[in-house]
């Protein structure tokens, strides 16, 4: 996966383009914070950034990409104003850079670049998403990268959104993931009262968990008006939504 940070709407929208003319799975992210929200559930295995966001600056990044201590390599790119200083330039590849591009930005040698970050990470034989690690959910082993559940000898395949759903819920354990948040992370819309998505997606995998012998509900409590509430400790079932 190729990120594309931008504040500006016009460049990452071409950059994307360019991208995917040539099949690169890419996103393109307006800010650090758009950013945040979606890398923990695509890992990159390169980044082309700003230097300066509408959020933040390029230095930020590092410091994100840090903290979430990705085990794959990330190639980044820094795009950096005709009149940065060499040393602000010499900064960036100080910080974890490996390579300063300045305006005007030349794409085929951006491109260039990025193929070559694209076969260097091939040849790792690594999977993009390989840095998400397995964690335990009511009783049963959660595999994000290949959207598996196991437990004991059994296994099954989850679907993207409820693999999501875990994630949210396993994120804040014995915390009330809010209705609003649910609606914007799984489903991408804007929440307005109406909980039947989330109804059906819980009851979906709700019986997925049951395929391997487990009451889903006895660990996340549905909180009237305002979410779900996951406890590794069974509680008694409330099927209240």
């Amino acid at each position: 996966m190729i990120f594309i940070i931008s504040s500006s709407a016009r460049e990452a929208d071409l950059l994307a383009s360019l991208c995917e003319q040539r099949s690169w799975p890419c996103q393109a992210c307006a800010s650090l914070s758009d950013f945040d929200k979606v890398v923990e559930k695509n890992h990159p295995h390169a980044v082309v950034v700003r230097q300066r966001l509408q959020d933040g600056h390029s230095d930020d990044l590092f410091a994100s990409l840090k903290a979430l201590r990705i085990p794959c390599p990330i190639q980044i790119i820094v795009l950096v104003p005709a009149n940065c200083s060499q040393r602000q330039e010499a900064r960036q590849v100080s910080l974890g850079a490996d390579c300063v591009l300045r305006d005007p930005v030349r794409t085929e040698v951006l491109l260039e670049y990025l193929a070559k970050y694209r076969s260097k990470f091939r040849n790792l034989d690594v999977h993009p998403d390989e840095g998400t690690p397995s964690y335990d959910f009511a009783g049963a082993q959660v595999v994000p990268h290949e959207h598996r559940l196991t437990r004991l000898n059994q296994a099954i395949h989850l679907a993207p959104q409820e693999i999501e759903l875990l994630r949210l819920l396993h994120r804040s354990i014995d915390k009330v993931v809010p209705y609003p948040v649910l609606y914007s992370e799984i489903f991408s819309q804007r929440f307005a009262g109406d909980t039947a998505n989330s109804r059906v997606l819980l009851a979906k995998l709700s019986s997925s968990f049951r395929k391997l012998g487990i009451d889903l509900r006895s660990h996340v409590e549905v909180i009237p008006k305002s979410g779900y509430l996951y406890s590794r400790r069974a509680r008694r079932q409330n099927t209240r939504n």
